[in-house]
């Protein structure tokens, strides 16, 4: 007996699709997205009007009216100006079809300017987080290092507090682009296919700088006694909180950087790990308190040999414990 299809409309995204179901089944199976869709999608997403757009286009109004209501497609000249405008390919403005998968519930388009803004958002939110943590990291130096001057005092509280601002001013930024976080993302094949070769490129970058922010870490307390012995006491501390600020912000620079490019790089593999963390949740709890422990260190001055121990010894756990849950999971 042959499936019964029947067609209806319905949002994605914010956009109107037509979803093919299979009523036997009931799994969404292909998803139509026209030309008209995609264009009004597109020009609303630049905030353009659709007088602007034709202006920019050198058509009418009616023309572009005419286009995001389905009643006529634009000429060849015109949808490569289209194409090179809103930069995405001919190939998907005249495609229609979008497969799914067909266990996810929603999805969601993203162009490649969406992909930068998403990009340049996260950028300036891991700048704010890093320059506030470097602060308070630093201003430590101040009541360490100079702690015979009264003026040493003001500094540490001018720092410290300018720290604290820096992350509360961070905390109230409005959250954005939350659907890249919750939904299944359609993206244009050439687009993607150029973002994974960046991603790619970008990838080895921020594993050197990881391991740029390891050797710094090691090795700062070996610069700390050298400066201390042959340069002098408060040089010694300062440079030593110093490198403590730099390890830290090229480790949450880089760090949040390679996050942020492979959730648009493997999607789907981010939504799949997401849903499998949420069942163990208490295992991922360990890597933020390493990470408090660590500025608690920091902060009271008491690291010894002790310490780097402690942090390598619960990332290893934590690696175990994951690759023991990856596998029973799999066993199941």
């Amino acid at each position: 007996m042959q499936p019964m299809i029947y067609k209806m409309q319905r949002k994605y995204g914010g956009k109107n699709l037509k979803i093919y179901y299979n009523k036997n089944k009931n799994k969404k199976e292909v998803i139509i997205l026209s030309f008209a869709q995609k264009l009004k999608t597109l020009r609303k997403e630049r905030n353009y009007s659709q007088e602007e757009l034709a202006q920019l286009l050198d058509v009418s109004r009616q023309a572009v009216s005419k286009w995001e209501s389905d009643r006529g497609t634009p000429e060849t000249d015109k949808l490569i100006q289209i194409s090179t405008m809103f930069d995405v390919s001919l190939d998907y403005l005249l495609k229609n079809e979008q497969h799914l998968d067909n266990q996810q519930g929603t999805s969601y388009y993203v162009s490649r300017e969406m992909m930068e803004g998403f990009l340049c958002y996260k950028r300036q939110a891991t700048k704010r987080i890093a320059i506030g943590i470097s602060l308070i990291v630093l201003s430590n130096a101040f009541t360490i290092a100079f702690q015979e001057y009264v003026f040493a005092v003001i500094l540490y509280w001018i720092t410290f507090s300018c720290g604290i601002a820096t992350l509360v001013w961070q905390f109230f930024q409005p959250k954005r682009y939350k659907e890249i976080y919750t939904k299944q993302l359609l993206f244009d094949d050439i687009i993607i296919k150029d973002f994974k070769q960046e991603y790619e490129k970008n990838r080895k970058r921020y594993i050197f700088l990881l391991i740029v922010a390891i050797i710094i870490f090691i090795i700062s307390p070996q610069v700390m006694l050298y400066t201390i012995e042959y340069i002098g006491y408060n040089i010694g501390f300062t440079l030593d909180w110093f490198l403590h600020a730099l390890w830290i912000s090229l480790a949450i620079m880089a760090g949040s950087a390679f996050y942020s490019e492979s959730i648009l790089a493997h999607n789907r593999e981010y939504l799949q790990k997401k849903i499998s963390k949420g069942k163990h949740i208490w295992v991922y709890l360990a890597i933020p308190i390493t990470v408090v422990a660590v500025l608690v260190g920091i902060y009271m001055n008491t690291w010894n040999p002790v310490i780097p121990i402690i942090i390598l010894f619960s990332v290893l756990l934590v690696n175990v414990c994951k690759i023991l849950m990856e596998g029973r999971n799999k066993n199941e």
